[in-house]
């Protein structure tokens, strides 16, 4: 990383806030990424927890190791998960992180003296994508996340879409199946819950549960625990050439093509860039839904689509977060 020896700089600051991890990144006027950390949440142990690890990982981009700087913070861009307020910069509920009615741009500002904006991740996520990643180059790009959830961030005519309460693209509750299992969100079969991380982790530790024979390799990565089982679980025995993982892979890659040729349909895009912890499957979730896509897809809108991994990784939401703030 490329620390600069400058004393004065305008800074940026993005902060990713996940249910497990926060992530802190500050920019230079330039787009250029000065320092960066990383810390656990901490949501388990309340709000002033949370709220003083992303004071501590902002209060650490100025410090440590490298030469010391003292730089003008022009605005902090946070993106979460969760029912936002984005105004008054309120997180009205986030259950990953056990929150609601949580004022924490305000509580930012205060502190550091500058503009706070809270952005939904994925949205900050296909910004940063647009901007300095997959999507550099294009007016019209879609950015899905594949994590715990299934959420879409939408560029669209050279503009990111948000809806009117910053809402748009929740593409993991479009419903692919009317008669399939309620949703948390109360839809019923919706997208997620076939093809997300989550999905995914579940339903192949519904098959260690049950002793299925053809689940004894996923059973044995997970130390015999079903609880154990996760989505890289199930991907480590794909790699393995285990029959049953790349079966359940093949289902939710399938499951979120049918999905994204609804959104490919609805808006047009250029580029349909895939993110987000589950991302890191790779090939056996990602070329079942290119195949669904070339199947279903009107020909002429799927055709010339490209369909990539992000560029970003696990830092598209942070950097897209004080891209964001930086453009305010």
């Amino acid at each position: 990383m490329h620390i600069r020896a400058k004393n004065e700089l305008d800074a940026f600051i993005g902060i990713d806030l996940g249910g497990t991890k926060i992530s802190a990144v500050l920019l230079d006027r330039g787009g250029h990424i000065v320092r960066r950390n990383e810390r656990p949440t901490y949501a388990e142990r309340g709000v002033d927890a949370v709220i003083r690890q992303i004071t501590d990982g902002i209060d650490s981009l100025f410090s440590g190791n490298g030469p010391s700087f003292h730089p003008s913070i022009m605005g902090i861009g946070v993106a979460t998960a969760g029912v936002l307020d984005s105004a008054n910069g309120i997180v009205k509920f986030a259950a990953n992180l056990r929150w609601k009615e949580v004022a924490l741009g305000p509580f930012l500002s205060a502190r550091y003296r500058c503009p706070v904006r809270l952005y939904n991740d994925a949205n900050a996520a296909a910004f940063g994508e647009w901007q300095m990643g997959a999507g550099i180059g294009t007016d019209n790009c879609l950015y899905v996340t594949v994590s715990t959830g299934i959420g879409c961030g939408i560029i669209s005519g050279g503009r990111l879409i948000t809806g009117v309460e910053d809402s748009a693209g929740e593409l993991g509750h479009i419903s692919i199946d009317s008669n399939g299992p309620r949703c948390s969100c109360g839809n019923y079969g919706c997208l997620e819950r076939y093809c997300s991380g989550t999905a995914i982790a579940r339903i192949a530790s519904e098959q260690v549960r049950l002793m299925k024979v053809d689940a004894a390799l996923i059973s044995k990565l997970a130390g015999n625990d079903p609880e154990a089982v996760t989505a890289l679980t199930v991907a480590k025995a794909a790699e393995l050439q285990d029959p049953l993982a790349l079966r359940l892979l093949r289902e939710a890659g399938t499951a979120l093509g049918i999905g994204i040729v609804s959104v490919i349909h609805l808006l047009n895009p250029e580029v349909v860039i895939i993110g987000g912890g589950a991302a890191n499957i790779g090939e056996p979730l990602l070329e079942p839904m290119r195949a669904v896509v070339r199947e279903r897809g009107i020909s002429s809108m799927t055709a010339n689509v490209k369909m990539v991994w992000s560029a970003l990784g696990k830092d598209a939401g942070m950097i897209g977060a004080a891209a964001l703030i930086m453009g305010e």
